[in-house]
């Protein structure tokens, strides 16, 4: 006796509709992760240049004013009043030649608007008796940073200020972002400060006994 036909179905015959649309699902799925990571680190790749940009260009500046703050000179006009004009988008003061056939100039720092953030530029002045400058050179970029910068002025207490008004030097300067005002950055510290006269070494004027001087 035959046995009826029966309908077969071959499990290897191929996939149905609903399998084929689940692994095309998982495909975009698998497609879409993928391209998503890439992106991820194509962006975390882009922050961290930019981060090693910035922190090169801090230290690059940082140096430059460290420098002109180390070689601070103590001036006085002929009224006795001390070479330093400090404001919240301006810096003004003496400073040692960097080499001992020099002449002591006036160094001036500006912060600017520029595209994109601020500018800094700084001048110089050859410095004369009694405290006059003769005339300033133009002023040359040195720093951009995105968002608005200042000036501050640090105190013998330790608070630091936007402008400066003491007879006297304050004991460091810095810049702040005012994005984050809290955060005082790009410090340069001045160092004890010597008299003019003394600024090219021993000399008849110079009241400093020669044994201090390198």
């Amino acid at each position: 006796m035959r046995a009826p036909n029966t309908p077969t179905h071959d499990a290897e015959a191929g996939f149905t509709l609903i399998e084929a649309l689940v692994a095309l699902a998982l495909g975009v799925a698998v497609v879409v992760v993928v391209l998503s990571t890439l992106h991820i680190a194509s962006n975390g790749a882009a922050r961290a240049v930019a981060a090693a940009e910035q922190a090169e260009s801090f230290a690059r500046i940082g140096a430059i004013l460290a420098g002109d703050a180390q070689h601070g000179l103590l001036v006085r006009n002929a009224a006795g009043a001390v070479l330093f004009d400090g404001q919240a988008q301006s810096l003004t003061f003496a400073a040692m030649a960097r080499f001992t056939t020099g002449t002591p100039s006036a160094l001036r720092f500006a912060l600017v608007p520029a595209q994109d953030g601020t500018a800094l530029t700084r001048a110089e002045a050859l410095l004369l008796a009694k405290g006059a400058t003769g005339p300033w050179s133009a002023p040359q970029p040195i720093w951009h940073a995105a968002g608005p910068w200042e000036f501050r002025y640090l105190d013998a207490a330790g608070t630091w200020a936007r402008q400066w008004a003491a007879p006297d030097l304050p004991r460091a300067f810095g810049l702040v972002s005012l994005e984050a005002p809290q955060a005082v950055e790009l410090v340069a510290a001045f160092p004890d400060l010597i008299e003019a006269d003394c600024a090219l070494g021993p000399n008849p004027d110079c009241r400093l006994a020669a044994e201090v001087f390198p």
